[in-house]
Formats: structure tokens, sequence, C-alpha cells
């Protein structure tokens, strides 16, 4: 988690097997502290059940996260992510009541378009987390080598 930055930042959490899909778009103040309480401390809204619909942390593979200068602006995070939804399409989404500068800021033209290209765009970052899978896949490889080199050790025995 330390490559994550800890600025504001849209983000993504995906999931999936064969086709990666946006299981669930937000935003963060601190990018780092957000993907840390949804996917380590497990205490968010979103993954305690708080909500109808909640997210299983141990389906995520990949944090995607989008920066801008403009996010330092509560109301530009907030306008940017609803324009997200729109391009990411997430199952889930975290934005419950949005208020009136934020639905202006988000019908603007030339803002919906800026942020369109930016989240249509590739990520500023992007954060694959392993699967049990994945390191069971690895631990296979690493017995194969060994088992190899525990081969060619009691070959080159013979030899002496």
């Amino acid at each position: 988690f330390s490559q994550l930055p800890s600025g504001p930042a849209i983000y993504a959490l995906f999931g999936g097997k064969e086709r990666l899909h946006a299981a669930y778009v937000g935003i963060a103040g601190n990018l780092r502290s957000r993907i840390k309480q949804h996917l380590v401390n497990r205490d968010s809204s979103v993954t305690t059940g708080a909500s109808p619909v909640s997210l299983n942390p141990e389906l995520i593979i990949e944090v995607r996260w989008w920066e801008h200068p403009a996010f330092a602006d509560r109301v530009r995070l907030e306008a940017a992510e609803l324009v997200a939804f729109d391009v990411l399409e997430p199952t889930l989404r975290s934005r419950g009541s949005v208020s009136d500068a934020v639905c202006a800021l988000q019908t603007d033209a030339a803002f919906y378009s800026a942020m369109r290209l930016l989240v249509s765009a590739d990520p500023s970052g992007r954060l694959v987390i392993p699967t049990l899978q994945d390191a069971l896949d690895r631990i296979e490889r690493l017995e194969e080598r060994v088992r190899a080199l525990e081969a060619r050790l009691e070959s080159w025995r013979e030899q002496v």
C-alpha cells in the first residue's frame, strides 16, 4: 500500500476472473487511508454491510486511481466522481446525497468533458492485489524449481 498516494483521488476497486469490472468507485481525501480502510481494516460502510449491498474485499484484485489538481477542492472531487460513475459503470457507488454545487458543476459541459477524458485515459496509478490463488500458483512454481534443483544436486553427487 506504500505506493498509494496520500492525496485526494477518484478510485475504482476492480474484481473479476476472465474480465475485470469496476466493483466500486469512490473518492478519497487521502487515498492510502481510504483503500486501507476498505481492504485491510475492512471498516468502511461498504465493507461492513451497513448498506443493503456490500463489497467483499476478498474479491478485489486491482485498485486504480486518478489524480488531478482540481481534486483539492471537495466539490470538484465529488462532481468528478459522478462523471467516473458514468464512465466506469461500477456495480456499487459511494455517493448518497449530492449538493447543489456538485450537481451544477457535474452538468457543466467543459468540466464533464475534461473529467470524462481523465477517467477514460490511463489511471494515475494501479495496485494489483495478489489473490490466494496467485500465492498458491507461485508456491507451486517454487516447489517445481526446488525439485529440479534437488534432482540436479543428486545427479551431481552420483557423479562425484
